[in-house]
């Protein structure tokens, strides 16, 4: 009943709020040449409002800077809008906006092309003076291998700052332009409505602020954990090494250098590990290891499309901004549901995308992954095992019935997500049509309109008040920190399923969550803080109950390329594409070494332990690659680490420390220093001898395990 009462609320509230936008005011943009950016794929810092006051504009409406009635009208506060050119060369740049009295006569705008940065400040007050509600901001060259960027700030400019859409268009295709007649679109015209509904975007990421949840800190989850999981025997903490190796592993997903172990190590502070994990959640390395981590989530359960291979690039550099920016995963989340247009161009279009817009894949992914509750089983038949009836599932397929998917040859990043005009889903025996509903709510109406369907799902999704969101995020995050989730399988939370321990923690550590609007950071910064993640692991087979000791787990196969990559600069080369063939028309892109490493050690991070083995792919990688190989050579034109620590370090016993601590980020034992000294005096070559030593280091469980 809960379900139903806030599915009720917010159908409610999206019934009496603003409608979509009417068709005669948004411009016809179908026409027009180059490539557009809408304001709803810009990347926007600090407080920007969405408004549809003065008509017409692309897409939904555009945002301005705030009135100065609004308190955070003078915030500081960016825009950027980004793309990749399909071919080097000149374009000229424009920028939609409207014209006003009140508009700014100074809008910094910045422009990143090939030849530097150029700065400019538009006076936006009569109105732009090109096609529609275009302004040229002039010409410039771009390569293909980088962003092309605009953007836009509030540094002092005198008014408030309109930002509708962006337009590159090429010299070559400028003719094209100047025949460019601007239209709104016809409400009678119906392909004029289809094609304006195929370039509508969803209402705006709007947070349902709630009240009175409660927070934790470090010491009273601890306390919490020790009330109600009887923790008896737990062991201690873990020393300064180990807890600098795991804690940057976890963080920033590599292992720390030598320079990052000897200033912490040497750090007299009694604080110093609450401050290197903010050192560490303050890191752009963050956001990239747990943009790893999500797109391992995402890829391992999406099959590749016919003759286009899925890149995770694009998607990853976003999701990484998204988290480095503190983005809470509710936005996230929503804008991913609700994504739309070309991948290139909005990032968050890839869920969808990359899916091919497959209404089963769709409705099994999205619960399983934002709401962890598997219903997969459900597509064919009631779910054998817990009640969850066919139409469940077929419901919530229906909220994706409308959104397709335009899929190019080999580059996923120009895959398209619109919308179509029409469009029932139906069950497949009984052909009855099912209208979109959140597990046991009330339907929407039939013929609601694609975006509508996907925003009013994201917004139920991500709504406080239902628990699952915040419980499915905590719980992968708690998998992944402490090794053992509250509830396993990781992606299956519900009551009817799985089998939750310590269910009061998971509670806690989810509202916790909420109240900190979602952000990652600082859920990260509690569990990381805590006396519960560092303790050691038990030093014998006794056994020990839930949090009283730390776990061992396999690194991701990003962690591991990375730790290479930190321990010995292994670099991340990329093969040649290869030509087409008559019996390959479209060969596969080539291999990177990070590639290579992540088909040996790369595996499905919502599955368990059992399922994460050690395999003679791994071993043969390790032992054979030639990559790897070329980075442990010693000898003097290597211009390896280890070439340069034996030229820096003649003395062995240091040389034998600096490398241990390159690699397993401590200092070797006495035992493990006996045992380099005896295999240096076996075998006479000093150079050939760590050699050896480095390639059984980076071949050890330590290396590949995180402790």
């Amino acid at each position: 009943m809960a379900h139903r009462r806030l599915a009720l609320v917010l159908l409610a509230a999206c019934f009496a709020g603003p409608q979509l936008t009417q068709a005669a005011d948004v411009l016809d943009v179908s026409k027009l040449p180059g490539i557009l950016l809408d304001d709803s794929a810009a990347h926007k810092e600090g407080p920007w409002h969405d408004s549809t006051h003065t008509a017409p504009y692309v897409g939904a409406g555009y945002l301005h800077s705030g009135t100065s009635k609004m308190a955070d009208s003078n915030a500081p506060k960016s825009l950027t809008f980004a793309t990749v050119v399909p071919e080097a060369g000149e374009y000229e740049v424009f920028l939609a906006y409207n014209g006003g009295s009140n508009r700014a006569q100074q809008a910094p705008i910045i422009i990143q092309h090939q030849n530097g940065e150029s700065r400019q400040r538009l006076n936006q007050r009569p109105g732009p003076q090109g096609p529609a509600s275009f302004q040229s901001l002039g010409k410039f060259h771009f390569p293909a291998d980088e962003k092309a960027v605009v953007k836009i700030t509030n540094d002092d400019p005198h008014g408030i700052i309109i930002a509708d859409a962006v337009l590159l268009v090429a010299i070559k295709d400028l003719p094209k332009l100047k025949k460019f007649e601007a239209k709104t679109v016809d409400p009678g015209d119906k392909k004029a409505q289809q094609q304006a509904e195929e370039l509508a975007t969803a209402p705006p990421f709007e947070r349902i602020e709630t009240t009175g949840l409660q927070t934790l800190t470090p010491r009273e989850l601890d306390e919490l954990i020790e009330s109600v999981a009887a923790v008896d025997n737990p062991t201690p903490l873990v020393d300064d090494e180990s807890f600098l190796r795991r804690v940057t592993l976890d963080a920033i997903g590599r292992v720390p250098t030598e320079q990052e172990w000897k200033t912490f190590l040497e750090d007299p502070a009694s604080n110093k590990r609450a401050k290197l994990i903010d050192r560490l959640l303050a890191s752009e390395e963050y956001g990239a290891n747990w943009a790893n981590y999500w797109s391992d989530v995402f890829s391992y359960r999406t099959p590749s499309p016919e003759l286009t291979f899925l890149s995770y690039d694009t998607p990853k550099h976003w999701l990484a901004e998204q988290l480095n920016n503190g983005v809470g995963w509710d936005q996230v989340s929503y804008q991913m549901l609700t994504g739309v247009g070309k991948v290139a161009d909005n990032p968050a279009a890839f869920y969808v995308g990359y899916h091919q817009a497959d209404v089963s894949r769709l409705a099994g992914e999205s619960t399983r992954i934002f709401l962890g509750a598997q219903i997969q089983c459900a597509e064919c038949h009631d779910h054998p095992f817990v009640d969850i009836p066919q139409e469940r599932f077929h419901q919530m397929a229906a909220f994706f019935v409308r959104t397709k998917a335009e899929l190019p040859w080999n580059d996923s990043t120009q895959i398209v997500v619109k919308s179509k005009p029409k469009g029932e889903h139906k069950m497949p025996e009984t052909k009855q049509i099912m209208l979109p509903a959140v597990f046991d709510g009330e339907p929407l109406a039939q013929d609601t309109p694609d975006l509508e369907r996907r925003a009013q799902l994201a917004k139920w999704v991500v709504s406080p008040e239902n628990k699952l969101f915040a419980k499915a995020y905590v719980n992968r995050m708690w998998d992944r920190l402490m090794d053992r989730p509250f509830c396993d399988p990781v992606d299956e939370i519900t009551d009817l399923a799985g089998y939750p321990t310590l269910p009061e923690v998971h509670n806690a550590v989810a509202e916790h969550f909420v109240a900190n609007r979602y952000d990652s950071k600082a859920l990260l910064r509690l569990i990381l803080n805590s006396q519960a993640y560092q303790r050691q692991l038990p030093k014998t087979d006794e056994h020990h109950g839930p949090l009283e000791a730390s776990s061992p787990e396999k690194l991701r196969s990003d962690e591991i390329f990375a730790s290479l990559a930190a321990a010995i600069d292994l670099p991340n080369l990329k093969g040649e594409q290869k030509k087409p063939t008559g019996d390959e028309r479209f060969p596969p892109p080539p291999k990177s070494t990070q590639d290579l490493v992540r088909d040996a050690f790369g595996y499905d991070p919502s599955l368990g332990d059992q399922f994460r083995p050690q395999t003679m792919q791994q071993a043969m990688f390790m032992m054979n690659n030639r990559q790897l190989q070329a980075q442990i050579a010693a000898d003097e034109g290597a211009r390896t680490k280890l070439a340069k620590i034996l030229a820096d370090n003649p003395d062995d016993a240091v040389a034998i420390e600096k490398l241990f601590v390159n690699v397993l980020g401590r200092r070797p034992s006495d035992k493990d220093v006996q045992i380099s000294r005896d295999y240096l005096k076996q075998v006479d070559d000093r150079r050939a001898a760590f050699e050896d030593l480095l390639w059984s280091l980076i071949n050890s469980a330590e290396f590949t395990t995180r402790r």
